[in-house]
């Protein structure tokens, strides 16, 4: 759109029809530039401020106002969330590395209670390899004659007070008195139960026969092995009784015993150890001879005893050989003998 210099002039003046006045004001919103010559310098100098009116700058001030504070707000808040995220990040790094130490701390803490919950169990297996019975004494004070080439194996402590052993080979029983806790004799696919009593049970490798030979108490046997399909069965002895299992045939025969109960419990004519505690040792006397021995256990934590003893000499006679080995002092009592350090 073109416009004169005339109309312009006069719009500048304040001297155009209000048609005029139309004209030039749409130019000038087209416009962007306009000739130097329009205005000269002397007439810019001398151009008075527009005064405005009071409401006009107050619409003004607002509208400013605003958009600055919407600018501000904005900028706040952006720093605001942007805080917040960081914040977020640290504590979500925190967090993760928390869970991450946490099982590591749970799973100690537990392994701590269950070491505390659980026992050392170990076990432990003798063999007879001489052509001598040897005496054996189990963790519930029973008595085992293990005869030439038997095996032994059972838990120390035993688990769960369980007495349980496994035996190859022969051996004879003095079962301690417990009802609470069974006595289990594992042998070649046969269980012999006793709660307080004395037996024998021959389960040779290579036999086909197991004998269970009852001396004093009672005892329960029965067939435990499933593996070959065997018929089951389960036998109550009485005192002079045996039972032989042949294990070929899978048939049980029970009989009055052949030896003597007396020259069974004769047999046992000597006590033999193998590093066992001293107190173990005062024990197995008190149990065989029958007789008080006072002493005060912490005395002897650390003593133990190797070696083989004759119950044919008089008591008085094995404690002096034992306190004169470890330096001990022996006082025969009217209760009994008591030794002390």
């Amino acid at each position: 759109m073109s416009m004169s210099d005339e109309l312009l002039d006069k719009y500048f003046k304040g001297l155009c029809t209000p048609e005029e006045k139309l004209l030039v004001i749409q130019y000038l919103n087209e416009t962007e530039d306009l000739p130097d010559h329009l205005l000269s310098k002397d007439e810019w100098d001398e151009t008075t401020d527009a005064i405005i009116s009071d409401h006009k700058t107050f619409e003004l001030f607002e509208a400013i106002k605003k958009q600055t504070i919407s600018e501000n707000h904005r900028f706040n808040w952006f720093r605001i969330t942007t805080a917040a995220a960081i914040i977020l990040v640290v504590l979500s790094i925190g967090l993760l590395l928390l869970n991450r130490d946490q099982p590591d701390l749970i799973l100690a803490k537990n392994k701590g209670l269950n070491a505390e919950k659980i026992s050392v169990v170990s076990w432990k297996s003798v063999v007879n390899y001489t052509e001598q019975n040897q005496i054996l004494t189990l963790p519930d004070n029973s008595t085992v004659k293990i005869y030439p080439g038997g095996e032994l194996r059972y838990t120390v402590p035993f688990v769960k007070d369980h007495r349980e052993i496994y035996l190859k080979g022969k051996s004879f029983f003095q079962v301690a008195k417990d009802k609470k806790h069974p006595f289990v004799v594992y042998s070649n696919g046969i269980s012999t139960t006793a709660l307080g009593t004395s037996f024998t049970i021959t389960a040779l490798e290579k036999s086909k026969l197991i004998k269970v030979q009852l001396h004093t108490g009672k005892v329960w046997v029965k067939n435990v092995d499933s593996t070959n399909h065997l018929r089951p069965f389960s036998e109550i002895l009485m005192p002079g009784k045996e039972l032989v299992y042949n294990k070929s045939l899978n048939k049980v025969k029970v009989m009055d015993t052949k030896a003597p109960l007396l020259k069974q419990i004769d047999t046992l004519t000597t006590l033999s150890f193998t590093q066992a505690p001293l107190t173990e040792v005062f024990v197995r006397l008190q149990q065989h001879y029958k007789v008080k021995i006072i002493y005060n256990p912490a005395d002897f934590q650390e003593m133990s005893f190797t070696g083989s003893l004759k119950l044919t000499q008089p008591i008085a006679a094995i404690l002096e050989e034992i306190t004169e080995l470890n330096k001990l002092s022996q006082t025969k009592t009217t209760k009994g003998y008591l030794i002390s350090k």
